[in-house]
């Protein structure tokens, strides 16, 4: 069963958001502290990614979770790395520090078939949704669309 057709991947993803309901937005600016990171993330409990904004409230970066994990307990993970990375390893400090710059992200008037084919190819599960002035205004997930377009299917959203 495919969830997206001709006519469901054409849907707005400002329709998803609608259906949302209230939820925390996983923000964080990017001199964060990694303790501010994972208390934010620890208090956004629908969400497994901070968003990273600069003082101007624009998107600058991601931090996922598995970044965040890997990074606090870096002493339990041995990725394979050159002894020159090491010094950049160890002044790590901020939310800039470890994040993803160039985040995925999407807008409100993008179509579903659009930002999962964006998400799919990226191998995330999770992203933003920036304004025109690549302000975060909500997230969405993988889970999220797949509720909305199964609501599709069901006749429970028209």
């Amino acid at each position: 069963m495919s969830l997206l057709d001709n006519k469901t991947s054409k849907i707005r993803i400002s329709e998803v958001i609608k259906g949302l309901g209230p939820r925390d937005l996983p923000v964080v600016p990017e001199n964060a502290s990694i303790e501010d990171v994972m208390s934010t993330i620890v208090d956004c409990r629908h969400s497994r990614m901070l968003n990273v904004v600069n003082d101007r409230k624009e998107l600058v970066g991601t931090i996922s979770l598995s970044a965040l994990t890997r990074h606090v307990f870096d002493q339990d993970y041995e990725p394979t790395i050159h002894a020159r990375s090491l010094i950049g390893l160890l002044s790590r400090e901020t939310a800039g520090d470890i994040m993803r710059k160039q985040p995925i992200c999407a807008t409100a008037e993008e179509e579903i078939g659009v930002v999962t084919r964006r998400m799919l190819a990226a191998n995330v599960k999770e992203i933003p949704v920036v304004d025109s002035h690549k302000r975060v205004i909500t997230d969405i997930t993988i889970v999220d669309l797949i509720q909305h377009l199964l609501a599709l299917k069901e006749g429970d959203l028209l």
